[in-house]
C-alpha cells in the first residue's frame, strides 16, 4: 500500500471544502481497507480523476495485496465506464493498478518524476553521499551564516507559530515571484486558506514540519514539509531574494535534513519536478505513470482534446513555479 499525506482524510476534506465547486467526490472501497478516492467533474464531457488532482503530486489507490488491487481496480473500472473519460495521474510506476488498466484497454502515459532522497542513519553518512562541492557547501554555508548573523531555526509547534510561519511563507514566496514579474501559486486567498487548514490538521497529528530560518530576527526562508510514516514530503518553500547571496535555502535544507535523519525518516520526497537543485542534494528519480481512458464518442473526443490542452498549460505552469519556489 502506497500511503501518503495526500491520501489522508484531513487533506482530502480540505481539498473538497476549498476546491470542490462543480465537482462530486467518491470513495471506492474494497476488502480489508483497500480504497481509492475519486472525483468527477465537467458539464458537456464528464471525467473521472483522483480526488485532489491539481493540488497534490501523488495519486493512486490504497491496497495491501494483488487480490485487493484486482478487486479495487474492477470497482474503479466499473465506476468510470458511465463517464466520457478518465485521467488518473501520478501513480507510482510499480503500482499493481497499471497492468490491470492496460489489460482493460486503458492508455498509460509518462507522468512527472518525483526526485527522492534516500536518507541514511546519520548526518555524516549523508554528507558522504554528496559530491565534494555540495558536501563542502552544506558544511560551510551554515557556519558562514552563523558567523555573520544571529541565526535561529524555528519549527512551528503550536497554532500561533504555525500561522506566523505561514504568513512569512506567503510573503516570501510572493516577494520572490514579484521580483520576476509573477505572483506565484500561493497568492490567492483560497490557496492560502487551504494550506492553513491542512497545516492546522497536520499539526494536531504531528505530521507538520514547517521550518523558518531567521537571521537577526528576520524570517529569510520558510520550508513546508509533511512528515508521514517515516517519510518527509517537501511541499513548498519561499525565501527572500535579497538574501540569496547567503544561500539561505541551502542552510535551511541542511538543517531540515539533519532533523529528518534524527527522527529516523527513511526518505525525503521532493515531489514533482526534475529541478537541478534536488539532485545536488542527492535525490534520485522515482517514476510515475498516468492512466487514461476516453469514450469513442464526440464528447469523449472533445474531452481528450480538452485534457491535452490542460496538460500543456499545467506543464508550463509547473515549469515556471517549481516546488522550490512555487
Amino acid at each position: 500500500m502506497f500511503d501518503t499525506p495526500f491520501h489522508s482524510i484531513p487533506y482530502l476534506m480540505a481539498y473538497r471544502r476549498h476546491f470542490g465547486g462543480g465537482k462530486e467526490f467518491h470513495r471506492i472501497s474494497g476488502e480489508e481497507g483497500a480504497k481509492a478516492f475519486l472525483m468527477t467533474r465537467g458539464r458537456t464531457a464528464r471525467r473521472v480523476e483522483w480526488w485532489g488532482a491539481g493540488i497534490h503530486d501523488i495519486g493512486g489507490g490504497l491496497y495491501d495485496s494483488l487480490p485487493q488491487a484486482q478487486q479495487l481496480w474492477r470497482r474503479i473500472e466499473n465506476f468510470t465506464r458511465p463517464f466520457h473519460g478518465a485521467r488518473l495521474a501520478q501513480i507510482p510506476e510499480d503500482s499493481l493498478l497499471i497492468p490491470l488498466a492496460l489489460a482493460d484497454g486503458w492508455q498509460v502515459e509518462e507522468a512527472e518524476v518525483c526526485p527522492v532522497l534516500h536518507l541514511p542513519d546519520s548526518w555524516d553518512a549523508y554528507l558522504k553521499m554528496l559530491g565534494r562541492n555540495m558536501r563542502e557547501q552544506m558544511r560551510r554555508y551554515p557556519k558562514r551564516l552563523e558567523k555573520n548573523f544571529a541565526v535561529e531555526y524555528e519549527l512551528a509547534q503550536d497554532e500561533s507559530a504555525m500561522h506566523a510561519a505561514l504568513d512569512d511563507l506567503f510573503r516570501l514566496h510572493g516577494k520572490r515571484w514579484r521580483a520576476r514579474g509573477q505572483t506565484g501559486v500561493l497568492a490567492t486567498p483560497r490557496r492560502q486558506r487551504f494550506h492553513r487548514e491542512v497545516c492546522r490538521a497536520f499539526l494536531k497529528r504531528d505530521w507538520l514540519r514547517l521550518w523558518t530560518l531567521r537571521c537577526d530576527g528576520e524570517a529569510v526562508c520558510v520550508l513546508l514539509h509533511y512528515a508521514y510514516q517515516q517519510k518527509y514530503f517537501f511541499f513548498i518553500g519561499g525565501f527572500d531574494p535579497e538574501w540569496s547571496r547567503w544561500s539561505v535555502g541551502t542552510c535551511l535544507f541542511a538543517h531540515v535534513f539533519q532533523q529528518a535523519i534524527g527522527e529516523g525518516a527513511q526518505s525525503f520526497d521532493f515531489l514533482r519536478g526534475a529541478e537541478a537543485y534536488k539532485y545536488r542534494y542527492g535525490a534520485v528519480d522515482h517514476h510515475y505513470k498516468t492512466l487514461c481512458w476516453h469514450r469513442d464518442s464526440p464528447r469523449g473526443h472533445l474531452l481528450r482534446r480538452r485534457i491535452h490542452l490542460e496538460k500543456q498549460l499545467q506543464h508550463q505552469i509547473h515549469k515556471r513555479f517549481s516546488a522550490a519556489e512555487r
